[in-house]
């Protein structure tokens, strides 16, 4: 029986229609949900979203923050796992002003008192401080009760090589925060290092296209990795932007993270480029905090700065 090229072609035609109609029905109905009026906080998260991610803007929220409207990323909708139920917010921009992560003079000799732990130990930072006080000030009182209490990973502050040897520091333990900051384990390494402690999981934001191992061999997909971990500040900066006042760390933003380097007292940061790398502790560098929310949160279309977008009211 002879095949009717125009019957098949005609077929062809009406199976494409079919499938740019059904997934026309899906985006619709909760593949990018994007559209409502109103809807939970944790449908707006990146792996909520999956192949309709298009952009940062598709996972972006706003909080007032000192009573301006900020923005920020959504980027994972259950942090730390399941049972926490929490999403992670990230603020898209880094904060204004410049901060050291450990300001104060001998920290070593203050946490004597504190069962030896190293002055680079995480939950005694001058910038955990300051995030779990001053910054969450910033916030209303609503906004500050809604934002959740979060289990984090943190190295113990102990070095647990046998003497003489290089610096181990395998061992974590869970310390309950509002306000993080987020590990080098969790936006920039897969692979696990047998004298590094593991300080959460990967988020996937962070590891698209099937992990490091994969789009390490493709360029292309290694730029866009490091695409989504750069930021700058929300307006220009006009103050010193590095080390002796050259663009030496440019905009790059802290890890609670210690790096384990030659020099001492250093901690890990993403830089400009979306590298991760490290600062000393006492050079000043950006911060750009995160924090957990209910997944039943409500976000709103509202207009801001004359555009519509989601936003979580007071």
């Amino acid at each position: 029986m002879p095949i009717n090229l125009n019957e098949l072609d005609r077929k062809k035609k009406i199976i494409a229609v079919a499938i740019v109609l059904l997934l026309g029905v899906l985006l619709l109905i909760g593949g990018r949900p994007r559209i409502g009026r109103s809807m939970p906080l944790y449908r707006s998260a990146y792996d909520s979203l999956g192949i309709f991610y298009l952009n940062q803007n598709s996972i972006t929220v706003y909080i007032r923050e000192n009573g301006e409207w900020e923005p920020f990323l959504a980027i994972a909708s259950r942090y730390p796992g399941e049972g926490n139920g929490g999403v992670l917010l990230l603020r898209k921009y880094l904060i204004q002003e410049r901060r050291s992560w450990i300001a104060r003079e001998n920290r070593r000799s203050a946490l004597m008192g504190h069962g030896g732990k190293d002055f680079r130990y995480y939950p005694m930072s001058d910038i955990d401080a300051w995030l779990e006080t001053e910054y969450l000030k910033m916030f209303s009182p609503s906004i500050q009760e809604r934002i959740l209490t979060t289990n984090i990973q943190v190295w113990d502050g102990i070095n647990h090589a046998p003497s003489g040897r290089n610096m181990i520091i395998t061992v974590t333990e869970t310390v309950p925060r509002r306000v993080f900051l987020l590990s080098e384990n969790e936006v920039g390494r897969r692979e696990r290092r047998a004298n590094r402690a593991i300080e959460g999981e990967p988020i996937a934001y962070f590891h698209p296209f099937f992990g490091n191992e994969f789009i390490q061999f493709i360029p292309i997909l290694q730029n866009r990795k490091y695409a989504r971990l750069i930021a700058t500040p929300r307006y220009e900066y006009t103050g010193d932007r590095g080390f002796n006042s050259r663009d030496f760390f440019g905009y790059s933003w802290w890890l609670r993270t210690v790096a384990w380097t030659e020099a001492d007292g250093t901690i890990r940061a993403i830089w400009q480029s979306g590298l991760t790398w490290y600062v000393m502790h006492r050079d000043a560098t950006f911060v750009r905090p995160a924090f957990t929310m209910p997944r039943d949160t409500v976000i709103e279309r509202y207009q801001v700065d004359g555009r519509m977008v989601y936003v979580i009211h007071d």
